[in-house]
């Protein structure tokens, strides 16, 4: 084999070798939250609307090890692009959730509440939506994992 050929093929090789790996980095993460989700048989019930804030008792059951990394909320006017991000606390204490530990195995739920900023107090159609990122036990990428849609009832007539 003669030198040009060989630099030729050593180059071919690396570039599939990298085109590969770049693929499996890509594919992977989303082929595992697809095919085996840390959350299931998720749902929402009993969405409550206050004067300042919405709230709603969260559903799921957990299938696997996964830790928590990040919960993102957003509160979405209904048909437009606009979307506020969402400050979202406990019912029970109003401890606003900063820290997440990690819920055993199996089914359990947790009592939300979204605060609803002044410029969307009076929009009739809101829904909050959320998004969880979980690291997994082999380390190599995280997940990301759509939580169930919260549907904001409309506001409150409020005597004055």
């Amino acid at each position: 084999m003669t030198r040009p050929k060989f630099i030729a093929g050593a180059a071919v090789w690396l570039f599939m070798s990298m085109f590969g790996m770049g693929l499996f980095y890509y594919l992977s993460p989303i082929l595992e939250a697809e095919l085996a989700p840390v959350l299931t048989d998720q749902k929402v019930e009993v969405t409550v609307r206050e004067p300042t804030r919405v709230c709603w008792r969260w559903w799921w059951h957990k299938e696997r090890y996964a830790q928590p990394t990040v919960i993102a909320w957003s509160l979405v006017v209904d048909g437009t692009a606009v979307a506020y991000p969402a400050v979202v606390s406990r019912r029970s204490d109003g401890e606003v959730l900063r820290e997440f530990r990690t819920a055993t195995l199996g089914p359990g739920s947790n009592g939300l509440c979204a605060q609803i900023p002044l410029e969307l107090m009076n929009v009739p159609d809101l829904t909050v939506r959320g998004q969880a990122n979980y690291a997994l036990r082999h380390g190599l990428w995280t997940i990301w994992q759509e939580l169930p849609e919260v549907k904001v009832p409309t506001a409150l007539t409020l005597a004055r």
